[in-house]
């Protein structure tokens, strides 16, 4: 399975086509051929494509983990965005993105009440210190005033990932 399979996949469990059991299902076969042991492991995939082999596997590892807090609809939303980041933004910039894709739901909550006041400035700076969001998108949220951080909200929920990343790369 590549990516781009994984990445149909993901489109289908999130239009409902497959439940998350199949979708889980549907690893087996990578699951089982990966031997685990880095020097029986098949290199070429890692040369080749390394940004598409990293984000395969951490998705794969993602939703095949039994532990999930979210709920099956909530696993849907999250495989909707990072499909709509795949076919936006492409495999790097989705994995630049990922803590940041997988914590959409929270980060927008966060920005809402900061922006109402409700979270201080050094509590939302405490929200990004501990976010495990990339150095870069740590240093652009510390500098953004409350438009850029709409703005930002904004890209992501639109699903234009390119120019969130564009963005986090230039100053609030």
């Amino acid at each position: 399975m590549t990516l781009a399979d994984l990445v149909s996949r993901l489109r289908r469990f999130a239009d409902g086509e497959l439940t998350l059991a199949e979708l889980r299902q549907s690893f087996v076969p990578a699951l089982e051929a990966d031997p685990l042991d880095v020097a029986r492991s098949d290199a070429r995939p890692w040369l080749d494509a390394p940004d598409d082999s990293r984000l395969y596997w951490r998705l794969v590892h993602l939703f095949d983990a039994e532990a999930l807090d979210e709920d099956e609809a909530s696993l849907r939303r999250t495989a909707d965005r990072l499909v709509r980041s795949v076919d936006d933004a492409g495999s790097a910039t989705t994995l630049e993105l990922l803590r940041m894709i997988l914590d959409h739901e929270r980060f927008r909550t966060i920005v809402e009440r900061h922006l109402r006041g409700i979270i201080s400035r050094t509590g939302f700076l405490s929200v990004v210190a501990e976010s495990g969001y990339p150095a870069h998108a740590k240093l652009w949220l510390q500098h953004a005033d409350g438009a850029a951080l709409t703005r930002l909200v904004a890209r992501l929920e639109a699903g234009r990932y390119a120019e969130a990343a564009a963005a986090l790369e230039r100053p609030p």
